[in-house]
C-alpha cells in the first residue's frame, strides 16, 4: 500500500470497510480508505448554498421508489444555512445525503454527539492534535463536528443499505459522496500545507483515490472463495439464490451492528453479546444451507467448513468493527491480524491478561471522562493522564507477550501503541477526545 492510501486509511479505517467490505462474518472490518465520488465534489461552502438539482440521477433523489425527496420535510433552509455559517464557522452538512436518507437537521445535530467517544473519532482527533498541534481551536471544533457528522450519516447509510432501502450501487455512490464531502470540509478549514501535512496527499488527488478504492467494492461481500471471480459465481449460482443469501448476510451484519451499539450504551454485557452474535451467525449459516446446494456452497464459500467458520481457507479475514473487543475483550491493533490467528497463536492465559489490562484502561478512561464532565480536571490533564495509562498498558502487554505475540496483536514491536485518549466534549474545543471524543 502506498503512503497516500495509508494516510487516507487512517480516516476511513473503520468507516468505509465497516460496511462496504461487510464481507467476512467476523467483521474483517475496518481497514479501508476513502470512498468514491459524486455529487459532493464542490467545496463545503458551495454545497451549503446549492439547491437540489432536479436533473440529478434518480438514485440520488430517492431513498426508495416510493419515497421521492420532494415529499420529505425541508432539511436545511437557506436561513438555517446562513445562521449556521454565522454561529459555527467551518461547520458544514452533506445536504444531498441528508435528503437521500431523510435526516432532519435537528436529528443530525443531536445524534452525532453519540459518536464523540467512539474509537474512530478519538483516534482521528488524536492524529489531528498530533500533526496540527497549533491549529486554531475554532477550526479544531469544526473538525470535530464535521467528523462526527460524517460518522452519523455513515451509520444511517449503513442502516439504509442493510435494511434494503437503498441498493448496492446507490450505497457505493453515497459513501463516495460522503467521504468526498468530508475531505472538502478540510479544504475550507485548512490551507494547502496543513492539508498535505495531515493527509500526506494533495487535495487534488483525493477524489481520484476515493473513486479507485470504492470501485473495488464487491457486489456480494459474503463471497469467501478467493479462487473464483464474481462473474463466475453469478454464472453458476442463480441470481435469486445470491440475493437471498445477501439478504440474510445483511441481516446478520445489521444485528452485529446493533449489538455493538448496545454494548457501547451499557445495555448488554460481553457475554450476552457473544451469545447473540453466535446465534446470529448460526442463523445465517443455517439459511445458507437451506438455500444453497453443497456444490453452490463450495463455489461461494470455498467449502462448508469455510461457511461455518466465516473464514477464507487461503487468507484469514481482518477484523471488522468491534468484533475483536466482543470475542477477545480487547482491540487488535494490527490490521493484518484476524481474531482466529490471535486465538491460535497466543496462550489463553496471556489473552486473559491482555483483556484485563485493556478493560482496566477502559474503566479508568470512563472515570476520567466523568471527572472532565464534572470539571474536576481540565482536558489537558485528561490527555496527560490518558497518555500515562496508554504507556502503562503497553508496558504490561510487553511484559507478558513475546515480541512475536506483541507484533501479532499490536503491530511492529518497535512501535508504540496508539494513544487512545478518552473523548470528551468541551463544546467548542477542537480536541479530538474532548469535544466529541470518539472513534466511529
Amino acid at each position: 500500500m502506498n503512503r497516500q492510501n495509508k494516510i487516507l486509511l487512517i480516516i476511513f479505517f473503520f468507516i468505509c470497510l465497516s460496511t462496504l467490505a461487510l464481507g467476512i462474518y467476523f467483521f474483517p472490518e475496518e481497514n479501508t480508505p476513502p470512498l468514491p465520488q459524486n455529487s459532493v465534489t464542490e467545496t463545503p461552502l458551495m454545497a451549503e448554498n446549492k439547491k437540489p438539482d432536479p436533473q440529478a440521477p434518480e438514485n440520488t433523489r430517492r431513498l426508495s421508489a416510493a419515497a421521492p425527496l420532494e415529499a420529505t420535510q425541508p432539511l436545511i433552509t437557506e436561513k438555517r444555512n446562513q445562521d449556521a455559517a454565522k454561529t459555527e464557522p467551518f461547520v458544514f452538512f452533506p445536504k444531498d445525503l441528508m435528503a437521500l436518507l431523510e435526516i432532519d437537521m435537528d436529528e443530525l445535530e443531536k445524534g452525532r454527539d453519540a459518536f464523540k467517544n467512539t474509537v474512530i473519532h478519538v483516534g482521528w482527533m488524536d492524529r489531528v492534535n498530533e500533526v496540527l498541534a497549533g491549529l486554531d481551536p475554532v477550526k479544531k471544533a469544526a473538525i470535530v463536528k464535521n467528523h462526527t457528522t460524517l460518522l452519523y450519516v455513515k451509520d444511517k447509510l449503513n442502516e439504509a443499505y442493510l435494511t434494503g432501502k437503498i441498493d448496492h450501487e446507490t450505497f457505493k455512490k453515497a459513501i463516495a459522496d460522503l467521504m468526498k464531502w468530508h475531505q472538502h470540509t478540510y479544504e475550507a478549514i485548512l490551507n494547502t500545507a496543513e492539508y498535505e501535512t495531515l493527509f500526506e496527499i494533495s487535495p487534488d488527488l483525493v477524489d481520484e483515490t476515493i473513486d479507485q478504492l470504492i470501485g473495488q467494492t464487491p457486489e456480494y461481500s459474503f463471497i469467501l472463495n478467493q479462487n473464483i471471480l464474481i462473474e463466475d459465481v453469478k454464472a453458476q449460482v442463480q441470481e435469486k439464490k445470491l440475493e437471498a443469501v445477501d439478504s440474510h448476510f445483511k441481516k446478520m451484519i445489521l444485528t452485529r451492528d446493533q449489538i455493538g451499539k448496545q454494548i457501547n450504551a451499557g445495555k448488554m454485557t460481553l457475554e450476552q453479546a457473544r451469545e447473540a452474535m453466535a446465534e446470529s451467525q448460526q442463523e445465517f449459516i443455517a439459511r445458507c444451507k437451506e438455500i444453497l446446494t453443497e456444490a453452490e456452497i463450495n463455489i461461494i464459500f470455498g467449502s462448508v467448513q469455510a461457511l461455518e467458520t466465516g473464514a477464507s481457507q487461503t487468507e484469514a479475514p481482518a477484523v471488522l468493527g468491534d468484533t475483536d473487543k466482543v470475542e477477545l475483550g480487547f482491540k487488535i491493533e494490527n490490521p493484518e491480524t484476524s481474531i482466529q490467528q490471535v486465538k491460535d497463536k497466543v496462550d489463553p492465559a496471556k489473552l486473559a491478561d491482555v483483556e484485563f489490562f485493556f478493560q482496566e484502561r477502559e474503566t479508568e478512561r470512563e472515570n476520567l471522562i466523568n471527572r472532565l464532565d464534572n470539571r474536576e480536571i481540565t482536558y489537558e490533564e485528561l490527555e496527560n493522564i490518558s497518555r500515562e495509562m496508554d504507556a502503562a498498558f503497553e508496558e504490561n502487554c510487553r511484559a507478558i507477550l513475546t515480541d512475536e505475540e506483541y507484533q501479532l496483536i499490536f503491530g511492529n514491536p518497535d512501535d508504540t501503541l496508539p494513544v487512545e485518549a478518552p473523548a470528551k466534549d468541551p463544546s467548542t474545543s477542537p480536541q479530538p477526545m474532548e469535544e466529541d471524543a470518539p472513534s466511529e
